[in-house]
């Protein structure tokens, strides 16, 4: 028997769809679900926006231990088409081809690499190229996702990226910085107190027993294909996702989507204590 006044319209069709393709469509990430503290963020980014020029930029940290939900904010950030003139990306994870901050901000930017030349003995000294694009592109924020490691390399290579993203929020160029990042971006921006005092701080913490938390299980269920309604606000699922991943945001996440999955291939068409163990235990044995 179906009950499906749990899902969501878009889910609802979904159910037609053979076993592999619902588990498909549960393991996607990119499916989105609202919860206050992300929406604090995309209020605080709209009014930063809307500021007009000033010398120095208003600026914003987002900060968590992994697993909290920073990355996610990120991707949503880049899929509002609201922002897509206004902002430019940058993910500073390392990557394979040793690129540094100045050309992942060139890349960004749409500019050649080797096009703009940064002075290494004036670190506090912008090109004029930069400057240049920016205002050619209206630019007003740039998203600097896993922050942290623009200060995980040598130490003068850490005082060229704070002086280059500090440089960046002061006139002329006057765009706001959007961080991403764990408490030792948190740490390393507090160096320097006078640009610490730009940023709004949003701190991204664990789930804890709480209507919010409750009402961000609902909103993940109305996303995920199943037939019957699993109820995953129920005290006694919300209480053991708590006990068994502490409240961090994607082992929440994880969980349900196997335990969904074992409700699929096991016919039983709902979550249950019983299927979230077997994912606790076995994640991809479904």
């Amino acid at each position: 028997m179906i009950d499906s006044q749990h899902l969501s319209s878009c889910c609802r069709k979904l159910l037609s769809l053979s076993d592999d393709r619902r588990i498909s469509e549960i393991q996607n990430d990119q499916v989105w679900i609202d919860y206050p503290r992300s929406e604090d963020v995309f209020r605080i980014v709209d009014n930063i926006l809307a500021v007009p020029d000033r010398n120095q930029a208003p600026c914003l940290l987002v900060y968590g231990e992994g697993g909290t939900g920073k990355s996610s904010i990120v991707r949503k950030l880049h899929s509002f088409k609201r922002f897509s003139d206004k902002l430019v990306f940058v993910d500073l994870t390392v990557k394979a081809d040793g690129l540094k901050l100045p050309e992942l901000l060139d890349r960004a930017l749409g500019i050649p690499n080797g096009f703009v030349r940064y002075s290494r003995s004036h670190p506090n000294y912008l090109p004029v190229e930069l400057l240049h694009m920016i205002k050619l592109r209206k630019i007003k924020g740039i998203v600097l996702d896993e922050l942290h490691d623009a200060f995980l390399v040598p130490r003068n290579e850490q005082q060229r990226n704070l002086s280059l993203i500090k440089g960046l929020s002061n006139a002329p160029y006057g765009i706001s910085v959007l961080g991403f990042g764990t408490k030792s971006a948190h740490a390393s921006l507090k160096s320097d107190g006078q640009f610490y005092r730009r940023f709004n701080m949003v701190e991204l913490g664990d789930w804890s027993d709480s209507d919010d938390f409750r009402s961000f299980l609902l909103g993940i269920e109305g996303h995920i294909p199943l037939k019957r309604p699993s109820l995953l606000d129920s005290e006694e699922i919300t209480g053991f996702l708590l006990e068994r991943t502490g409240g961090r945001m994607d082992s929440v996440v994880r969980m349900i989507r196997s335990a969904a999955c074992y409700a699929i291939r096991s016919g039983e068409e709902k979550i249950t204590v019983d299927l979230m163990r077997k994912a606790y235990s076995n994640p991809w044995g479904y």
